[in-house]
């Protein structure tokens, strides 16, 4: 991808194309040579910094990307040769439309309570920006790519967290 003044405002995605799920083509995206897949999005460059997504979530993507291995902007670390070998990237314009589905199986009589109610777990692909929260109650929450500072958190819980202090 070539350096312009305008390369801030892509965003690349890296994943790989999800087979066994197909999306219904319309006439006019065919005619307009549109080829949409969903892809199972494993992180993405944002600003010229790659930031790994804490769970895999599919988007709607078009066609089947580029190799990872083409794109000339920060990404996975392509040591991890089984990861990286058949990875797949798509460049977007940030204020591109798409579709994001989060995946997760189980048991009905576990999922279904996930989905709603008091505030609880079951919120997914929110933004939060500049808020200010205090005496609330959090549980069942993902946040990936944010940056606190001055923040004060007691009896927390975190689980499958990576990384360490410094991210």
């Amino acid at each position: 991808m070539k350096e312009t003044i305008h390369t801030s405002s892509k965003i690349v995605i890296f994943g790989r194309v999800v087979d066994d799920l197909t999306v219904s083509v319309s006439d006019a995206d065919k005619t307009a040579g549109k080829d949409p897949k969903f892809a199972r999005a494993y992180g993405f460059t944002f600003d010229g910094i790659y930031l790994e997504l804490a769970s895999p979530v599919l988007f709607l993507v078009d066609g089947n990307g580029e190799e990872a291995d083409d794109i000339a902007l920060p990404g996975p670390n392509p040591r991890d040769k089984k990861f990286y070998a058949d990875l797949r990237a798509w460049i977007v314009d940030r204020s591109n439309e798409t579709v994001r589905l989060d995946v997760d199986s189980g048991k009905f009589e576990n999922l279904l309570p996930d989905t709603g109610g008091d505030g609880g777990a079951g919120v997914s692909g929110a933004r939060v920006s500049g808020a200010r929260v205090s005496g609330a109650r959090v549980s069942g929450a993902r946040v990936s790519g944010a940056r606190v500072s001055g923040a004060r958190v007691s009896g927390a819980r975190v689980s499958g967290a990576r990384g360490d202090a410094s991210d």
